[in-house]
């Protein structure tokens, strides 16, 4: 649990309102603006400064600023400005227009410098009610974004694997610049784990620890699981699963055996975020012996953490970023789009079983592993993992980030009932799948290119879509809208 907060340096440059006369509307101060923020970013520390109070200069302000940047994870500037320098810190900074006043914001400066997004507020209050509320709750989600990026700087991702690499999905690039590899499973260069980590640091100041099965097999916490509360917490899955399919329980305490390792583990090693991709808590195992951790991540995803699968590192920073941007968990999966009926489609052995976030949940069966080994079903060794069903009609976003190319790809839908758009549907392919009704599925496929992307996505429940574009704008990254982008 992240213990720390997130603190903003708040610069107020004026009281808010001017020529204010009205007998009838009561505007909205600073000291009001301010604690109406506090009761919304609760986890926020923000540094007050109101130089429209008498003895407090600007200049003292910025030169407090500037020299304490190392101290705060972002800025707000409140109110108009003739003088720029407290939104061009380099920080991840909001410039809030108060609204109605003079226009003496540069927000053609902002669109060209970026790392800037722009807020407004009805500090007079003139505006309907919804409107009002609508401009507000903008402002708190901007601040939102500057914690969740805030959040990254203080993660530390626990990557469980014995492949060699930190990145699973883009390791065959020539190296990672190449934005048009010529071939596809290049063997990457010696320095990839390197450089990769450094470009993760520099972009987000997440650190990445990395251990395999040996490690795993050999920590104490590991092999002082408790197996009966292992079993209590499988049959706390199997009590909350629609129907158990393919699978027995002995694999459903096999995956509670493996959470519980995961979380050890994470404790461990200071960890906030896990991806893995084990499948034992012992070295060789048998078929019959394999794990995977499929219902221990959606378990993690209940308690607000990432657990993310395969070890795909692009894909476990773009679901940190919906956990701590948005408060909501993410699908991981293949990704594929049928362009006959305007779909695309994120599939994978597990899925959030709370999509919305928080601890309402959607049906899920446990059903065995489409991955396993052992290709009977109801059999030792075949694993246990979930089919979420996700309702239709639902607001969803496909998206991944790609630290490389400093590049987010992202579309928006609904999602649509796919057991009735397919024939058994169940029973092909992964057990769980998210499925988007697309404006242009073609387009989105043109974009398809594995040796850049890989080939793995994040759906999140919800349209996200203008908060992914302001990720970009404070990361300098840019934002690919696949359904509506021309490929270049």
């Amino acid at each position: 649990m992240d213990s720390q907060a997130t603190k903003i340096y708040v610069v107020f440059t004026d009281a808010g309102v001017q020529h204010f006369e009205s007998e009838t509307l009561t505007p909205t101060t600073n000291e009001d603006l301010l604690r109406q923020l506090q009761e919304r970013c609760g986890e926020v520390e923000f540094t007050v400064r109101d130089v429209s109070q008498p003895g407090t200069q600007l200049d003292a302000v910025v030169a407090e600023l500037e020299a304490n940047t190392a101290d705060y994870d972002g800025v707000l500037v409140v109110g108009g400005m003739s003088d720029y320098r407290p939104a061009l810190t380099g920080l991840p900074t909001i410039a809030v227009y108060n609204f109605p006043g003079f226009s003496h914001v540069p927000f053609r400066l902002f669109e060209e410098r970026r790392g800037i997004l722009a807020a407004s507020c009805d500090r007079g209050n003139v505006c309907e009610p919804s409107t009002r509320a609508a401009m507000f709750d903008d402002l708190v989600q901007k601040i939102g974004l500057v914690d969740a990026l805030a959040r990254m700087k203080r993660s530390r991702i626990l990557l469980i694997t014995d492949r060699p690499y930190v990145d699973d999905d883009n390791v065959h690039r020539g190296d990672l610049n190449m934005t048009h590899p010529v071939e596809m499973r290049k063997q990457p260069p010696e320095e990839f784990n390197e450089t990769f980590r450094d470009a993760v640091r520099d972009v987000f100041g997440t650190e990445i620890t990395k251990i395999g099965t040996e490690e795993v097999a050999t920590s104490e916490r590991v092999q002082q699981i408790d197996e009966e509360e292992a079993r209590e917490i499988a049959h706390e899955w199997i009590a909350g699963a629609e129907e158990v399919r393919g699978t027995i329980e002995r694999e459903v305490v096999n995956s509670a055996r493996m959470y519980l390792a995961i979380k050890a583990l994470m404790d461990e090693h200071g960890a906030n975020a896990s991806a893995t991709h084990i499948r034992s808590l012992i070295p060789n195992p048998r078929p019959e012996d394999m794990i995977w951790p499929s219902l221990g991540n959606s378990q993690l995803q209940m308690e607000g953490t990432v657990g993310c699968c395969q070890g795909h590192m692009n894909v476990v920073l773009t679901h940190m970023l919906a956990q701590f941007g948005f408060g909501r968990p993410s699908m991981m999966g293949d990704f594929m789009v049928d362009v006959g009926n305007g779909v695309s489609i994120v599939m994978h052995c597990g899925a959030p079983w709370n999509p919305w976030g928080g601890t309402e949940k959607v049906p899920y069966n446990i059903r065995d592993h489409a991955e396993r080994h052992v290709r009977e079903h109801s059999r030792p060794g075949v694993g246990a993992c979930s089919e979420v069903l996700f309702p239709a009609g639902e607001p969803a976003t496909v998206w991944r980030i790609d630290v490389a190319t400093r590049s987010i790809l992202v579309h928006t839908g609904e999602t649509v009932d796919p057991y009735a758009l397919y024939t058994d549907w169940t029973n092909i392919m992964c057990r769980s799948k998210l499925v988007v009704r697309l404006e242009d599925a073609r387009r989105v496929q043109s974009h398809l290119y594995p040796d850049i992307y890989g080939v793995h996505r994040s759906g999140t429940i919800g349209d996200f879509r203008e908060q992914i574009r302001d990720i970009g704008r404070l990361l300098d990254f840019e934002v690919i809208e696949d359904d509506r982008a021309p490929v270049r």
